[in-house]
């Protein structure tokens, strides 16, 4: 999908949310999981261009695959931690976002450990030589 038709149909969704919300305030959550799966759904095939740049940059450069993988991941867990820390403060619940923003801190950096690690060995390596 192209940025106009996902803006569109973003834009009618918003104006759904909020009649939902008025009307049926309980269903408003989960219609907004829909239109946000939907939103993934329009996205795929430039993942998957991405994905192919990515391979393309692994296979030109020295970068390790592992790394990317790892920041792929990191960043995986940063958009949908964001998108439900979101949904929560959307519907009220401030004090759960909050706590779910500091979880997915954690986790994301938690998954790049290893890469820092690995940094951090090679630069001792280079220094002691």
């Amino acid at each position: 999908m192209t940025v106009t038709k996902l803006a569109v149909f973003a834009l009618i969704s918003l104006i759904f949310l909020m009649l939902i919300k008025k009307h049926s305030s309980h269903l408003s959550a989960v219609a907004e999981l829909a239109v946000i799966v939907i939103l993934l759904i329009g996205i795929l095939p430039d993942f998957k261009a991405l994905l192919s740049a990515l391979r393309d940059i692994n296979s030109v450069t020295a970068v390790s695959s592992d790394v990317l993988k790892t920041m792929l991941k990191a960043f995986a867990i940063l958009t949908v931690g964001g998108v439900a820390s979101d949904i929560c403060r959307d519907n009220g619940e401030n004090a759960l976002a909050g706590v779910l923003e500091t979880i997915v801190k954690i986790l994301a950096i938690s998954c790049a450990i290893p890469t820092f690690t690995a940094v951090l060995m090679t630069a001792l390596t280079l220094l002691e030589q």
